[in-house]
């Protein structure tokens, strides 16, 4: 499970991110001492820069980017057990924490990702004191639509449909995009601003977007909810809440 939350980055490192991805697209061996003299900076600034997307290494972010961490496992069973032994507990923290710097959050998915959509508005209305909704169709999403929302969109391989004209639509708004995808997709990188990738085990490359399953959906929902149910998460969000009101 990855994380990339282009926000967090600065103008030096936004760079570095858009030099590395295409040319790793090039070369997936890229070293670190060559990806730090074609970027102009030093290794570490590379290996700082890595760890600031939230990844251990730059071995790790090589794999990501360059499609080598990934692996098809045709049996369902198996690929949900690898997937669910490497769960990332951090992501799933950081993501709660993400929605709550919303006034509205808008879920989407086309076919059967928009019942996972439907799914975590259910639970989320329960805990989260904003304006929540799933909706099936981009025209709905730009009616719902004002500033600094946030729309979630759930895509299994994100190659049902193009994602872009919906994105910046989004971003005139002054809101935002979360993808959550269970394939990672290198040119969603390139383009998108944040995006969760579940899982480095993909489910058969002969099944059709909407013939694959969203379980991997439904186990990231869950894991969100029971952290925003967390006491001690709570507790967390309100400290941060009273420290920028104090700061402010």
């Amino acid at each position: 499970m990855y994380v990339v939350n282009k926000d967090l980055l600065n103008s030096l490192e936004k760079n570095i991110y858009s030099i590395l991805i295409k040319e790793i697209k090039q070369n997936n061996t890229l070293s670190i001492i060559d990806a730090a003299s074609i970027c102009g900076c030093s290794p570490s600034k590379i290996s700082k820069f890595v760890q600031k997307l939230g990844f251990k290494n730059y071995k790790e972010y090589l794999a990501f980017i360059s499609g080598n961490a990934f692996t098809v496992i045709p049996n369902e069973n198996e690929r949900l057990n690898k997937f669910l032994d490497n769960f990332n507990s951090e992501i799933i923290e950081h993501f709660a924490a993400y929605l709550q710097k919303f006034e509205k959050i808008i879920l989407f998915g086309y076919g059967p990702s928009f019942i996972a959509g439907q799914y975590f508005e259910y639970k989320l209305r329960n805990l989260l004191e904003i304006p929540i909704c799933a909706v099936a169709h981009e025209t709905s999403i730009n009616d719902l639509l004002s500033k600094n929302n946030l729309v979630i969109i759930f895509s299994v391989t994100g190659q049902f449909k193009s994602f872009k004209e919906l994105y910046e639509n989004v971003i005139l708004k002054n809101s935002k995009v979360a993808f959550i995808l269970e394939e990672g997709r290198t040119e969603f990188l390139e383009t998108y601003d944040y995006t969760i990738t579940l899982s480095n085990y993909l489910q058969n490359p002969e099944l059709l977007p909407h013939e694959k399953t969203r379980t991997t959906f439904f186990a990231f929902i869950e894991a969100v909810i029971k952290q925003l149910e967390t006491p001690s998460f709570e507790k967390k969000l309100q400290k941060k809440v009273k420290k920028v009101k104090d700061d402010f």
